[in-house]
C-alpha cells in the first residue's frame, strides 16, 4: 500500500462500481521506502518529497499525476539515480540506487537530440553510452525508427523534424538496447493534442508488445486514465502520495474508449480527488 506525509494513500474505486478491481500482479520490481528529498536553498532547506512508499510491480505501466511543483520529475530523478535521496530508500530488483541502473531507458520531455547527429545515430547514442558496440544495434536503431513511422528518416537530422517526429527518435534512443524499465516525464508535454493522441496509441501498442514496467509521468487525467495499470495522485508542499487509483479497462484501448462511461467515470474520480486537494477549483 502507498502513503505519504504520515497519512495512508487512498485506493479509489471508479463512482458507479461495487468491487474494487484486483491488485496489480507479478513481483515488485521497484521499492521505494519513506523516500524524502529536500534542496538546500539560500533561506534553508526546501522538502521536495515526504514519505514516498511505493512498489512498482514487473510489466506494470504506472503514471504519477499532480501539479506542477508537487516533486513527480524529482521522484522520476530519484529512482532513476539521477539525484541523490535525503532519506528512505530506493531498491530496483532488489539493489539500492546509487546511480542510474543498466537496464534502464530514459524519455525527458525535451527529446535533446543532437542536430549535428542524423537520427539514426541519435537513437545509437545510448548505446555508446553504454560502451556497448554500435554496430550490433543498427538493425534494431532501424527497425524502432520503421516502427515509429520514421523509415526514410534515419540519414536526415533533428532540425528537419517536426517536433513530434523528434520525440519520437528519442523515444527510439531509450528502447534501442531493450532496457526492462522505462521512465518517462512528460514525454508528450509540448505536443500538439493530435501527435499527442497518436503518440499515447504508439506507446501503447510498444508497451503491450513488450510489457517493459514503466513509470510516467503526466499532468493529464486523460492520458493518465488511458495509458495506465495505475495512477499515483501527488500533492505539493511538500510532495507526497495523496491516493491510488487502479484502473480496469480492457486493453488494448482506442482513442474512442475516452468517451465511455467507464473512461469518464475514472477521469471524474481522479479529478474530484484533485479539486478536494484545493488543486482545480470546481466552480
Amino acid at each position: 500500500m502507498s502513503r505519504g506525509g504520515g497519512q495512508a494513500a487512498v485506493r479509489v474505486v471508479p463512482a458507479g462500481t461495487t468491487d474494487a478491481p484486483a491488485p496489480v500482479a507479478g513481483p515488485v520490481r521497484v521499492r521505494i521506502s519513506d523516500l524524502s528529498k529536500s534542496y538546500e536553498s539560500d533561506r534553508g532547506p526546501v522538502q521536495a518529497l515526504s514519505g514516498i512508499s511505493l512498489d512498482i510491480h514487473d510489466s506494470e505501466f504506472l503514471t504519477v499525476l499532480g501539479p506542477s511543483g508537487c516533486g513527480k520529475s524529482t521522484l522520476l530523478k530519484c529512482v532513476a539515480g539521477l539525484e541523490p535521496v535525503t532519506g528512505g530508500r530506493i531498491l530496483i530488483d532488489g539493489k539500492p540506487v546509487t546511480r542510474p541502473p543498466p537496464d534502464l531507458g530514459i524519455v525527458f520531455q525535451r527529446d535533446l537530440l543532437l542536430d549535428w547527429r542524423t537520427n539514426l545515430d541519435n537513437v545509437l547514442i545510448s548505446v555508446e553510452f553504454l560502451g556497448l558496440r554500435k554496430r550490433d544495434f543498427v538493425d534494431r536503431a532501424r527497425q524502432l525508427l520503421d516502427l515509429f513511422g520514421l523509415a526514410g528518416y534515419e540519414d536526415r537530422y533533428p532540425w528537419e523534424l517536426s517536433g513530434g517526429m523528434r520525440q519520437r527518435v528519442a523515444i527510439c534512443r531509450a528502447l534501442v538496447d531493450n532496457p526492462g524499465f522505462l521512465l518517462m516525464d512528460e514525454p508528450f508535454g509540448a505536443l500538439d493534442a493530435m501527435t499527442r493522441d497518436d503518440l499515447n496509441l504508439e506507446l501503447q501498442r510498444i508497451w503491450l508488445r513488450d510489457k517493459k514496467t514503466a513509470l510516467f509521468i503526466t499532468h493529464s487525467v486523460p492520458e493518465a486514465v488511458f495509458l495506465s495499470d495505475r495512477i499515483i495522485v501527488m500533492d505539493r508542499n511538500p510532495g507526497r502520495i495523496a491516493a491510488e487509483f487502479v484502473v480496469d479497462l480492457p486493453r488494448p484501448r482506442t482513442l474512442s474508449d475516452r468517451e465511455t462511461a467507464p473512461f469518464i467515470r475514472y477521469s471524474a474520480e481522479i479529478r474530484a480527488t484533485i479539486t478536494g486537494m484545493g488543486i482545480l477549483r470546481n466552480e
